[in-house]
């Protein structure tokens, strides 16, 4: 099983009020070498899923370039499409429009463009992309292949949101998917999921339980859900270091390596490792809180023998050299 730590590298902003369209900060990038020495010692491999803001302030842009060049290292693609070039003119977007699946065609080439090019502008060729919102489509993989990206990293498995015009992963698996070349010299694109599942096997079926008492106002108020975990029958977790309330990840993982699923995705915000206005990181308990986990669980996959780490394009790799081994085994 592979390991993969990612990092949504972005700007800082009240997640609760207005998206972050002009001028946003981004002074939370400072702080990642503290966060890439920490993966450096315990032998981890992260991918900073990079946006435009970040690539567009000089001093963030130097401290990208700087972990650029650190050895085991991957920089990708990230994008919030309400602060990334070529703008739309408004001062915010609506909820479908904060979601770049729901652009128009032209404009997501465009805007694709323009963080890779600005990508390059610190020396790094994308492979890996992450959307904003964790938005992908089959129109934004086919353009990130022509640009020659090997790994999508968008899927949340069993998961949808109420958001207007949100990705629904709420069929999708936690296995990755290969999606062919779409023209000779492009490469395959392998989409790569976050971890997000449940204590016990069957995800589908709890997946589909879990949604219909959500949505449903009745059953939402009797906090089945809440009592399931309460009682230890079942609980949906995140390998997601900025939620609150998780349950204990070292079991859960050893439950889909027995399951076959083979990798797992660590993720986490940029701008909820240091205080901020972000919904999770607000004082120094937050910070604390943050921290403490994710120092505990970087130990605990350190002295993990048969756990991999890896970079988001290293695991695509190793899949498709995985998936060549196969097709010319003899019969």
């Amino acid at each position: 099983m592979h390991v993969l730590i990612t990092v949504d590298t972005e700007e800082e902003w009240d997640w609760n009020g207005a998206y972050a369209v002009r001028a946003p900060a981004v002074s939370n990038i400072a702080n990642l070498p503290w966060f890439q020495s920490l993966c450096e010692r315990h032998g981890l491999r992260p991918t900073y899923f990079t946006n435009h803001p970040v690539l567009a302030d000089p001093v963030a842009r130097e401290t990208m370039a700087a972990l650029a060049e650190r050895p085991g290292t991957e920089i990708g693609l990230h994008i919030h499409p309400w602060n990334t070039p070529p703008l739309a003119g408004v001062d915010q977007p609506s909820s479908a429009e904060t979601f770049l699946a729901n652009l128009p065609e032209d404009l997501i080439r465009r805007k694709l463009d323009s963080v890779h090019a600005a990508l390059a502008g610190i020396g790094v060729r994308g492979t890996s992309f992450r959307g904003g919102r964790y938005s992908s489509s089959a129109q934004i993989r086919r353009h990130l292949q022509a640009l020659g990206y090997r790994a999508d990293s968008s899927i949340v498995p069993y998961t949808t949101w109420m958001d207007e015009g949100s990705p629904d992963y709420r069929a999708r698996g936690l296995l990755p998917t290969r999606t062919e070349p779409g023209a000779p010299g492009e490469p395959a694109l392998w989409e790569i999921p976050l971890t997000r599942a449940f204590t016990r096997p069957r995800f589908d079926l709890w997946a589909r339980g879990f949604t219909r008492i959500e949505r449903s106002p009745l059953l939402s108020r009797m906090h089945l859900i809440g009592i399931a975990a309460r009682l230890g029958i079942v609980r949906r977790f995140w390998l997601n270091f900025e939620v609150r309330n998780q349950p204990e990840w070292f079991a859960p993982i050893r439950l889909l390596q027995r399951q076959g699923v083979p990798h797992i995705c660590f993720c986490v915000h940029s701008s909820s490792l240091v205080p901020g206005p972000g919904p999770y990181n607000r004082d120094a308990g937050d910070d604390e809180r943050i921290r403490t986990r994710i120092e505990r669980v970087f130990e605990w996959l350190a002295a993990q023998p048969d756990l991999v780490p890896a970079t988001v394009t290293e695991l695509a790799d190793h899949l498709e050299q995985t998936r060549e081994d196969h097709r010319h085994q003899p019969a």
